[in-house]
């Protein structure tokens, strides 16, 4: 049995790992190393605390105390890990507060260091008034900024689900927001139809979108802020920039120490979270995951993937048997006064998968359209012609998506028919759902479709 299991990174995946080492194995010490000063808080809740929705003080889940307090598990923020040595089984530390280094032995590891913001690589991008959301230390930054200085016009580069997040956060704020997108509708990989209600919502909001622009620069000035974004179409005016262009995993520390790294430049694992290198596990965003739709490795850093791997590695490095057998992607998105919702694969990724893809989509009532709050919603469904197989969803509207989002989300993992789906006995009430529940309308005109030759 291991007696000093060591983790690396925080947030997600790292503490619900420790944890759920120290949980399965009481006698093992579990410690956990963590460069920044915070290991446990909410990045989901960090536009909704920009916003002013979210106090401050609710962003932090555990702090290294209460870690260890609570788990049991020993605490190191403040210490950056920056080699592995397998072959030792140690670690090469640098204690940040010190700058020193030393050497940490380890019986099992688990890697859950995470993923880093891509960045443009063009002038002017280490101004002070452009901002990343990644962690904690940048949500502070940004409130700060926006207190103290001020600003009145944000540009938000790129269109995805940070963006549209921080869009709405900012215009809560009373600032004026544009969105330069490199594709010509926002959050690409949802399917058209939803693409263009998002951008009427955006439109509504008086945010402004851009689509196909590319970044080629800032105007910064002496006090080190942007006044211009510069794109290959001409210039936008800002006091204040966003960087929202998603993330990739850091597996750098992994694939030096000979960890074998995915297709997708995430660290490979088994359905235990475990390595090719005896006695080393990994979790979290720095790890690539099997989609169960078309059994291909993804990279789908997420928080709730990263939690769930999370725990099945501690388990295991603590002696246990856990498996985590791979995810769909099911993310849910608010943007102003709607929902967007999507489970499965876009159509895009199903032709590129093999499928003979067949999408339909149909607009329904939320609720008995007299009830109050009823709101038409829209579904897109993409299905296998040949097996007849559920691989996707988009949903949107202003009630009741998420939710039914979740319903499709257990048909895809469970490999449903649209037959299967049709015949699902679902409730009934007038202030929650319609006698047809959207589902199932969705359900019986794909099946229509699917019967045309």
């Amino acid at each position: 049995m291991p007696k000093r299991i060591v983790v690396i990174g925080g947030v997600a995946a790292g503490p619900s790992a420790a944890a759920k080492a120290k949980r399965t194995n009481p006698d093992c010490d579990v410690v956990l190393f963590e460069q920044n000063e915070h290991i446990s808080y909410g990045v989901c809740e960090i536009p909704y605390y920009i916003g002013g929705d979210v106090e401050q003080s609710r962003l932090v889940s555990n702090t290294p105390a209460q870690l260890r307090e609570r788990k049991g598990v020993e605490v190191r923020v403040l210490h950056r890990v920056e080699e592995i040595l397998p072959a030792k089984k140690k670690l090469i530390v640098r204690d940040i507060a010190l700058a020193k280094l030393r050497e940490e032995p380890y019986d099992r590891l688990i890697l859950a260091t995470g993923s880093r913001p891509k960045r443009l690589g063009v002038d002017g991008e280490d101004a002070r008034s452009i901002f990343i959301v990644k962690a904690l230390e940048d949500a502070y930054r940004l409130y700060e900024y926006i207190k103290s200085e001020k600003p009145k016009h944000a540009v938000i580069i790129g269109g995805g689900y940070i963006g549209m997040e921080m869009a709405e956060a900012l215009r809560s704020r009373s600032l004026d927001v544009t969105i330069l997108h490199r594709h010509n509708l926002p959050m690409h990989g949802l399917e058209k139809e939803t693409q263009e209600w998002i951008l009427r919502e955006l439109a509504m909001n008086d945010v402004q979108f851009i689509g196909e622009a590319t970044t080629e620069g800032f105007v910064v000035d002496k006090l080190k802020r942007v006044s211009h974004v510069v794109t290959k179409d001409g210039s936008f005016k800002t006091d204040l920039v966003i960087l929202a262009l998603g993330v990739l995993p850091n597996s750098e520390i992994a694939q030096k120490a000979g960890i074998r790294i995915g297709t997708t430049g995430g660290i490979r694992t088994d359905q235990r979270q475990e390595t090719n290198c005896d006695n080393i596990y990994a979790a979290g965003d720095c790890c690539e995951v099997k989609n169960l739709v078309n059994d291909k490795p993804s990279y789908i850093p997420l928080a709730t993937i990263g939690s769930k791997q999370g725990w099945v590695a501690g388990e295991n490095a603590a002696g246990g048997s856990a498996a985590f057998r791979g995810a769909i992607r099911s993310i849910a998105v608010k943007v102003f006064g709607i929902e967007v919702a999507r489970v499965g694969l876009s159509s895009e990724e199903a032709r590129a998968s093999g499928f003979d893809v067949v999408t339909e989509s149909v607009s329904a009532w939320s609720k008995v359209a007299m009830m109050p709050g009823s709101a038409k919603l829209s579904i897109t469904m993409i299905a296998d012609r040949r097996t007849k197989r559920l691989l996707g969803v988009n949903m949107i509207g202003s009630d009741g998506v998420v939710l039914r989002a979740n319903t499709f989300a257990v048909a895809i993992q469970n490999k449903m028919s649209i037959s299967d789906i049709q015949q699902w006995d679902l409730a009934y009430s007038p202030p929650f759902t319609p006698l047809w529940d959207p589902i199932l309308v969705a359900a019986n005109a794909t099946s229509r479709k699917l019967s045309k030759p």
